[in-house]
């Protein structure tokens, strides 16, 4: 029996170390993607050292109408036996189907929660594009979870070290490209987390497949942003499938998994290894009671002391975030009359505004902001006369993903996008990666926005946002600076002289060229 690569087959053949002529029977395995992806010339060239009278069988989990063609070329009197029925790609019934918005920012954590709540500790594959990005988000999970990356780099020693520790239960998640992923074959694979959006329903069905198997349940997520809404209902026309909308997990979902997965690696200890720790635990348990058992399954659940609560739009600790309409009045057209409403009502809070994002909802107009913890209880139990109504979150709402929008009003309020918890500051303002916060000594004294002024975006038609640095900052290639605070970069901020060249664009308030919003003589009265 040989078993090979076709490139190592011709290889082979080519030095005349293989001789296929007693061959009595081929098998092409993963028939669909190997010729997907060139491999057809190869494919024949083989078939040309093969024997007339053998048996051949291609084995396809999609069966397009593509394949159906190849089994005419290729095989003689065929016979096709198909498990999935008539449709050209279908699941398994036994996989559940979720799908879960989410922004460009928050991917990360979000899918490390996800694989605590819907993964519960058992197996689970989590699906990227590229192998920069399996190397990137297994990084990410191996802080806290058993993770490693599966791509094409990665050696054969690697990869089959990696995948028996998989098989083994050693390892708890992959993060795989698809190629690498492509014929593996591990039971009891729990969760499939798609990273983002497959390129095509054959791609979305295979990565699906990888759970569910042998008439077994199994749980599918796909991860995606606004803008690729319209993708996912082609999915769901072109499999004929239904994707159940979730949220991302809270606090409490993922301190309740974490509890139930440290009960269960409690009890698979060995009652040899118990009899070594038990004098350990009957003096805790002497000390105090079931409350030592609590504290030991929080250590062991990561959680020392009590969470504070997370942001929903950057999953940053210690903030709240509230949503903020006007019903019946003008509406919130940006974060600007947020930050204003604020000003009005608490104004000792304005510069403590962490992220704005605006409603992607064409019914209603409003915004959802983030506020320190106690600040916004304070926030919430005020009575406000001006209009606005503003609540508590538990679930984020659609919220425009501006990390993904080029800039100019038209295109969002971010270029770079929040890139990790450690790019919140203290204060205020929008940066180059389009983050409000309000650090006062970036930006001119005499804004009418509490000292916070836009500046660094884009001109677009003849009503711009400056691409220049604010007045006070190094004027030296300041788009290209990186993004603030994550991964150790520094911000664009220098100690240049304020003689920049004038404003060129116009001014979102008046309209008049020659100044930006901050330095508008014209006083703006809010909606009242």
């Amino acid at each position: 029996m040989v078993v090979g690569t076709p490139g190592r087959v011709i290889d082979l053949l080519d030095r005349g170390a293989l001789n296929l002529r007693e061959v009595q029977h081929f098998v092409l395995d993963e028939a669909d993607r190997m010729l997907a992806v060139g491999f057809e010339e190869a494919v024949e060239k083989i078939l040309q050292h093969l024997p007339p009278q053998k048996q051949s069988l291609l084995f396809s989990a999609t069966m397009p109408d593509w394949v159906r063609k190849l089994a005419g070329k290729y095989l003689r009197n065929h016979i096709i036996v198909d498990l999935v029925g008539d449709n050209d790609e279908k699941l398994a019934e036994g996989i559940k189907l979720f799908s879960i918005p989410i922004t460009s920012v928050t991917r990360r954590y979000v899918l490390s929660d996800l694989i605590t709540v819907y993964g519960k500790g058992r197996k689970s594959i989590v699906f990227t594009q590229t192998k920069k990005e399996a190397d990137e988000v297994s990084s990410f999970l191996a802080a806290k979870l058993g993770c490693e990356a599966l791509h094409g780099d990665i050696s054969q020693h690697q990869r089959e070290k990696t995948l028996k520790s998989f098989r083994d239960g050693r390892l708890s998640v992959l993060v795989a490209t698809d190629v690498a992923a492509r014929g593996l074959d591990i039971s009891d694979v729990d969760l499939v987390v798609h990273y983002d959006v497959a390129n095509d329903t054959e791609t979305f069905v295979h990565r699906s497949g990888r759970t569910g198997r042998a008439g077994k349940q199994g749980t599918a997520i796909l991860m995606y942003v606004e803008q690729q809404r319209r993708t996912l209902d082609s999915l769901q026309r072109e499999l004929g499938c239904r994707f159940e909308d979730i949220s991302a997990p809270t606090l409490e979902d993922v301190i309740g998994s974490s509890s139930h997965q440290a009960i269960s690696a409690i009890r698979n200890v060995s009652q040899s290894t118990r009899e070594i720790f038990l004098p350990a635990a009957e003096q805790l348990y002497a000390e105090e009671g079931a409350a030592g058992f609590a504290a030991a399954i929080a250590c062991l659940c990561g959680c020392s002391e009590l969470p504070t609560s997370r942001s929903l739009i950057s999953y940053e600790h210690g903030l709240t975030t509230l949503k903020i309409t006007r019903p019946g009045g003008a509406p919130i057209t940006g974060p600007e009359a947020v930050s204003q409403f604020i000003s009005n009502v608490f104004p000792s809070a304005v510069s403590r505004i962490g992220k704005i994002r605006m409603l992607s909802d064409s019914y209603v107009s409003g915004a959802v902001f983030d506020l320190p913890e106690e600040m916004a209880k304070q926030l919430l139990s005020m009575k406000i006369s001006t209009g606005e109504v503003v609540e508590a979150l538990d679930k984020l709402p659609r919220i425009v993903d501006d990390t993904f929008r080029p800039g100019g009003f038209g295109g969002g309020f971010g270029r770079g996008g929040y890139r990790g918890p450690s790019r919140f500051n203290s204060g205020g303002n929008f940066n180059s990666g389009g983050n409000w916060s309000s650090s006062s000594n970036r930006f001119p004294s005499n804004s009418n926005y509490g000292g916070n002024e836009w500046s660094n975006r884009p001109s677009f038609g003849n009503n711009n946002w400056s691409n220049r640095p604010p007045s006070g900052s190094d004027n030296s290639s300041w788009s290209s600076r990186p993004s603030f605070g994550f991964g150790g970069n520094t911000g664009g901020v220098g100690n240049g002289s304020s003689g920049s060249s004038p404003f060129a664009g116009k001014c979102l308030r008046c309209g008049q060229p020659g100044h930006r919003i901050s330095e508008c003589p014209v006083k703006w009265n809010p909606p009242r």
